[in-house]
C-alpha cells in the first residue's frame, strides 16, 4: 500500500466518523453524540465543524432537560431566539436530515410550553412551537384550546395552517378565508405561507377583478367565483363573528351572497330581487361584479 492509498484510507475513517456524530444528532442521542464527537476530535482535532457539532449536541442537550424541568416564559424566549438564530444554521451541517433534527427540538420545546396565550409573545405558545415542528394535529389541537382568542390574527394562522397541512385545502377554506376578515393586511402572507397553486390563482383573480376593494372582500369574491362550494363554507367562517366584523360590508354582503346563491336554484323570485337589492345597497361595486357574473352565465 502507498502512500497516497494511505491518505484515501484515512480520510475515510474521517468521515465515516462524522457520519457516527450526524448519525447520533439525528436519533436525538446526546450521550452517544458526545462520544462520537470525542472520537472524531482524536482523529481530526482541526476539523472545523467540530464545533458545530458540539453546539447542537449542546443544545440538544438543553431541550431534553427543558421537556422535563419546563421553562418560564422569559426563559422559553431566550431558547427560541438562540435555536432560530444559531442553531437553524448551524443544522445546515447535517444535509437533508437537518429538517427532521429540527423539527425534534421544536417538538421539545412545543411540550415545554405550558403558560398561556399572550398576544404580545404568541410565538412561544405550544400551537406556534407545534407548527414548527410540523406537528400539525398538536398545532391544532392547541390553538382550539385556546379560551377567548379564537380571532386573534396569530390563532387564526394557526389554525388555518395546521388544518391545511393535516387535511388540505378542502377542509381549511372556512380558517382560510375567515383570517381575510381579522387580518386581511397579513392575508397575503399567510397565501405565501400555505403555497397553495390553486388559492394562488384565485388571489390573482380576485385582486385583478376587485381591484381597490380591501382583502376583506375576498371571501365573498370567493362565493361568487366558487358558488359550488357555498353549502361547504356558508356558515362556518361567519361562526361566532364579533359585531366590529358582523357590521363591516364585506361580511354582510358574504352572508347576503350566503343566501342569494340558495335563492338563485329555485329560480326567479320577489325573495331574490329583494336580496339582490340589499347587496346592491350593502357595496354597489360588489354588486356590479355579481351582475357580471351573472351576464356572463346567461349568454
Amino acid at each position: 500500500m502507498n502512500a497516497h492509498q494511505l491518505d484515501i484510507f484515512l480520510d475515510s475513517h474521517e468521515v465515516t466518523l462524522a457520519n457516527e456524530v450526524v448519525a447520533a444528532l439525528c436519533a436525538h442521542d446526546s450521550e452517544r453524540t458526545a462520544q462520537s464527537i470525542a472520537r472524531l476530535r482524536a482523529e481530526a482535532p482541526q476539523r472545523p465543524d467540530l464545533a458545530v457539532f458540539d453546539s447542537l449536541n449542546a443544545f440538544l442537550e438543553l431541550t431534553r432537560e427543558i421537556h422535563t424541568a419546563g421553562l418560564d416564559a422569559d426563559a422559553l424566549e431566550l431558547t427560541v431566539e438562540v435555536l432560530n438564530t444559531r442553531i437553524v444554521p448551524a443544522a445546515g451541517i447535517l444535509g437533508s436530515a437537518a429538517k427532521g433534527f429540527l423539527a425534534f427540538l421544536w417538538l421539545q420545546l412545543a411540550r415545554a410550553a405550558t403558560h398561556p396565550f399572550d398576544r404580545e409573545r404568541p410565538h412561544l405558545h405550544a400551537a406556534d412551537l407545534f407548527l414548527r415542528a410540523q406537528a400539525y394535529d398538536a398545532a391544532e389541537a392547541a390553538a382550539i384550546g385556546i379560551a377567548g382568542a379564537d380571532t386573534d390574527r396569530a390563532v387564526l394562522r394557526w389554525r388555518a395552517i395546521a388544518r391545511y397541512r393535516r387535511a388540505g385545502l378542502k377542509a381549511a377554506r372556512g380558517e382560510i378565508l375567515a383570517f381575510a376578515w381579522y387580518a386581511p393586511d397579513a392575508f397575503p402572507d399567510l397565501l405565501r405561507e400555505l403555497g397553495d397553486s390553486q388559492l394562488d390563482k384565485d388571489w390573482l383573480a380576485f385582486k385583478a377583478e376587485v381591484e381597490d376593494s380591501g382583502n376583506a372582500w375576498l371571501p365573498a369574491w370567493y362565493l361568487l367565483r366558487h358558488p359550488a362550494v357555498s353549502a361547504e363554507i356558508g356558515s362556518e367562517p361567519a361562526s361566532g363573528l364579533p359585531q366590529a366584523i358582523e357590521s363591516r360590508p364585506a361580511r354582510q354582503a358574504f352572508g347576503l351572497l350566503t343566501r342569494i346563491l340558495d335563492l338563485e336554484k329555485q329560480g326567479h323570485s320577489r325573495t331574490l330581487i329583494e336580496y339582490r337589492a340589499r347587496l346592491k345597497a350593502t357595496d354597489a361595486s360588489f354588486f356590479a361584479i355579481y351582475m357580471r357574473s351573472r351576464e356572463v352565465q346567461h349568454r
